[in-house]
């Protein structure tokens, strides 16, 4: 049953920077045997679709019979453990950036669901600077280099494959935004109560065909023991100006920022600069991520922080509020939800 009532919430996705540094369960690199693999399923996959036509690929087309195991703990990490999982150590200068884009495809497929990321219908996001910013009505974090802030992404979990970094910057962050709600909560209950009512978001010119380019969703919410966020603070600060929609009250616009402000205190976030053949997998509804801003001085832009991303739904994915529903659409356990509409007839395999 979906409880609104904010509580407490006491679970393996609640946890402080302490915690997760003091555990190993949730990280770790690639064995030689698991690269090898990948890199079978790979050779496999190509000789029967080609890198190009990625569409036409099926978990079935790029076997892993040992290391489905393996990306079946992660699954278990990210929906009934603390919400982040790491593998590090692929060897990513041994490959093209087309065999790479082809592999973390193959990867996602026994993951889960991959899903559009923007209205190009790109359901492998270039996580790359392509000077787009993040407040203007059509920014978006991904394809610029300033600094994220503490957000949660439109979709169950954000799968990011770690191809090149910047010359300066660029680092990633994680917090429990469980933590976060119960931390508000304990000082601020009456701020919680806010932010488990709607605010207005924008689409960031990605809404659906023929819709307002704004929608209502909170920040948070709660269906029994579980809490799940969605929070991307400047597409609520910025919608009544990017999208028209009602200006905030002072009390909104406190609430939104008091959960940044709370995730940005010590002890909370845990910063790591993640290094090339790393893939870090993070459930949007109990985990914040951040990016530091991130300068690229290379000539070669193959040379530039260059990350692949894909926003997965699994299906061991828990329900969620019926309060998401004006965003996700169906909320049940396991569903395919989230992602942005597109026009796109087709999957798109990069971001341009």
């Amino acid at each position: 049953m979906d409880d609104q009532a904010p509580r407490i919430v006491d679970n393996a996705a609640c946890w402080l920077a302490a915690d997760l540094e003091a555990r190993t369960d949730w990280c770790r690199d690639l064995t030689g045997d698991e690269v090898g693999e990948l890199l079978d399923a790979l050779r496999h996959a190509g000789a029967r679709h080609g890198l190009r036509d990625l569409a036409a690929w099926t978990a079935a087309d790029f076997p892993l019979p040992r290391f489905a195991a393996a990306l079946d703990g992660v699954r278990r990490e990210l929906v009934d453990g603390c919400g982040v999982a790491l593998l590090g150590g692929f060897p990513v200068q041994s490959l093209t950036k087309d065999e790479l884009r082809a592999l973390w495809w193959g990867i996602g497929l026994h993951l889960g669901t991959a899903l559009a990321q923007s209205s190009r219908g790109d359901v492998i996001g270039d996580v790359r600077d392509l000077g787009t910013g993040i407040t203007g009505k059509a920014g978006r974090g991904y394809t610029s280099n300033v600094e994220l802030g503490w957000h949660s992404d439109a979709a169950d979990v954000s799968a990011l494959f770690f191809l090149c970094q910047a010359t300066a910057g660029g680092s990633s962050g994680f917090a429990s935004s469980v933590a976060v709600h119960n931390e508000i909560l304990r000082r601020r209950p009456d701020l919680m109560a806010l932010l488990y009512e709607p605010f207005p978001v924008s689409w960031q010119s990605n809404e659906p065909a023929g819709a307002q380019p704004w929608y209502q969703m909170p920040v948070y919410g709660r269906v029994g023991d579980h809490t799940a966020c969605a929070y991307v603070s400047t597409n609520i600060l910025l919608a009544h100006r990017n999208a028209g929609a009602p200006p905030l009250s002072a009390a909104q616009e406190e609430a939104v920022r008091y959960v940044g402000a709370v995730a940005r205190e010590p002890g909370f976030g845990l910063m790591r600069h993640l290094e090339p053949g790393t893939m870090l997998f993070t459930n949007n509804q109990t985990t914040f991520h951040l990016r530091t801003a991130f300068t690229d001085t290379a000539d070669d832009p193959e040379q530039r922080r260059h990350l692949l991303r894909l926003f997965l739904c699994l299906p061991n994915g828990r329900e969620l509020p019926r309060s998401f529903a004006g965003y996700f659409g169906d909320v049940r356990a396991g569903a395919v939800r989230g992602g942005y509409p597109t026009t796109a007839t087709a999957p798109v395999f990069r971001t341009t």
